[in-house]
Parts: C-alpha cells; sequence; structure tokens
C-alpha cells in the first residue's frame, strides 16, 4: 500500500467511525461534529458555511475572505470552510439534495477534498476555492471537471488527491458530516454566507470578521491587520 492510499484509508475509516459513534465522542465546533483542523493555541476559529453556486457566497468568498492573508492576520487565525450551506440529507439512502442542484452537490464535494488535500495549508485550499468561485461567478459553468482541473492548473497545484477524494465516496461522506454539523450550528444556520468567530455567529456583520477576529483574539503575536484598527468588534 502507498502512503497516498494509506492516507485515504485512516480517512475513510475515520469518517465512517464517526458515522457509526456517538456524536458526542468527536471534536466539537460550533455544536457540531467534523474533522478539526490543527489548532494553535490563542488562535481565533473562524468558520465560513457556504454553499458553492450562492452569488453572495462566491462574492464573499472572492473579494472579502482574502483579507484573512494581508497583513498577517491568518497567523492568528484557525480557518475552517465548510461547503454545504442549504443542502438536505434525504433519508432513506442518504441522498444530498442541493438548493441550486446537482452542480452545487459536485461543486461542494470537490471543494471539500480540497480542504482535505491540503489541510495544514489554508491558503492552497483557499486559493483554490477561491478560483473556482470566481469561476462561478462568471457566468454558467459547461465543463464542471475542466473548472475545477484549470484551477489546479493556474495555481499549480496537483488535481490527483482531489481526483482520488471525489471518485473514492470520500469526498460525500466529508459531505455528509458538513450537512451533520451544519443541521446542529447553535444558533441555527439562517442564510449564507454563515460566518462564526469562536462559535459566535456575527450574522449580518459577516463583512466585518477582522474586527471581530481581532477583538477576539487574546494572544500576544498581534498582527499588523489588529494594529491598524481603531478599536476591534467583539462578539455577544
Amino acid at each position: 500500500m502507498t502512503s497516498h492510499q494509506l492516507y485515504f484509508f485512516i480517512v475513510f475509516t475515520s469518517l465512517m467511525f464517526m458515522f457509526i459513534s456517538s456524536p458526542c465522542s468527536c471534536v466539537e465546533y460550533d455544536g457540531a461534529t467534523n474533522l478539526p483542523p490543527p489548532k494553535h493555541n490563542d488562535n481565533v476559529n473562524l468558520s465560513l458555511y457556504y454553499e458553492t453556486l450562492c452569488p453572495g457566497c462566491a462574492e464573499f468568498i472572492s473579494e472579502g475572505l482574502g483579507k484573512l492573508f494581508e497583513k498577517g492576520l491568518i497567523s492568528i487565525v484557525n480557518l475552517r470552510l465548510i461547503p454545504w450551506g442549504n443542502a438536505k440529507i434525504v433519508e432513506p439512502n442518504k441522498t444530498i439534495d442541493c438548493q441550486h442542484g446537482e452542480d452545487e452537490c459536485y461543486f461542494n464535494t470537490i471543494e471539500a477534498c480540497a480542504i482535505l488535500a491540503w489541510p495544514d495549508q489554508p491558503k492552497n485550499h483557499f486559493d483554490f476555492i477561491q478560483c473556482l468561485e470566481n469561476r462561478t461567478l462568471r457566468g454558467p459553468i459547461r465543463d464542471r471537471k475542466e473548472a475545477w482541473l484549470t484551477c489546479c492548473k493556474d495555481l499549480e497545484l496537483s488535481p490527483n488527491f482531489i481526483k482520488d477524494c471525489y471518485e473514492s465516496g470520500i469526498g460525500r461522506l466529508l459531505e455528509l458530516k458538513y450537512g451533520d454539523e451544519t443541521l446542529h450550528l447553535n444558533p441555527p444556520l439562517e442564510y449564507v454566507p454563515w460566518v462564526t468567530v469562536n462559535n459566535k455567529a456575527l450574522r449580518e456583520d459577516y463583512e466585518k470578521f477582522v474586527e471581530y477576529v481581532c477583538g477576539a483574539y487574546k494572544g500576544g503575536h498581534v498582527p499588523e491587520a489588529c494594529k491598524s484598527l481603531s478599536k476591534p468588534a467583539e462578539t455577544n
């Protein structure tokens, strides 16, 4: 078994275990469970709940969320992107029904696989997702696979892991976990994009996430992004 295959086996086994075990046995985020990113002491947890063919989500990812990577802000943030939004799990076969149809389900899964491909490199999976979301803003995508493969090529990222993740079914399992997490948000998801800072929903203030991140940060390494603010915001 190659190292690549071994990694997929470990991920698949972990996801299956979470489906058959109690939800309380896993790490909790925003009142739900998921595979957590590596945590850094004192860092602020910033989570974005979204869906891939939502224009408002695409605009926020393309034009707003990139501020994370300016003036050192990402150094104090644990970024989590959760591509699910208003999708639903339909019983008895756990079929996934997305608000904007099959294409959205496809791209949600592709982006979930990208997050898994580079879990410790948020800039890599963010750049990939930002590229794909930019493509959706330019109009309907005729060739789904070509769209994300082009993003990999433009960013010089290997597409192999994403391809294997999607075709193996791991991407679907990731999506089901994202769906379970989104369903159990507290307070419940009202719309997308939905942003939380340390589990506190920003609601209509989501575009001011920089102020809230800086207000929540209690560590000693204050990035330039926070030093330039007159008064950081605080979550209630």
